[in-house]
């Protein structure tokens, strides 16, 4: 089962509003789907980070839920709000280790 790894680096002081967005974002996301796996902020480190990880089907599962999640104008305006709360945001798509539980 691959996974969307998303690492985001959000502007300083701007954790609640990501937050916030995100629900919004999760739910559209789900309903497209993908599943949200987990979600952290760093507490040592770089404090202003967020990791994503969602579980999609298969590869494809990506840009076909982009597709679907643009339709809605809730997600649309909530990402519009992330590209001004967001510093950058990295998408890779992974698969677990041998090693992982």
């Amino acid at each position: 089962m691959p996974y969307v790894y998303a690492n985001v680096k959000v502007k300083y002081g701007q954790l609640p509003a990501f937050f916030e967005q995100m629900v919004t974002i999760k739910r559209v996301m789900e309903e497209n789907g993908w599943k949200l796996v987990g979600a952290w902020s760093t507490l040592i480190g770089d404090i202003h980070e967020v990791h994503d990880l969602w579980e999609v089907e298969d590869a494809n599962t990506v840009p076909t839920g982009f597709a679907g999640a643009f339709e809605d104008p809730e997600f649309a305006a909530a990402s519009a709000a992330l590209s001004e709360i967001a510093d950058r945001e990295v998408l890779s798509l992974v698969t677990k280790t041998p090693y992982s539980p």
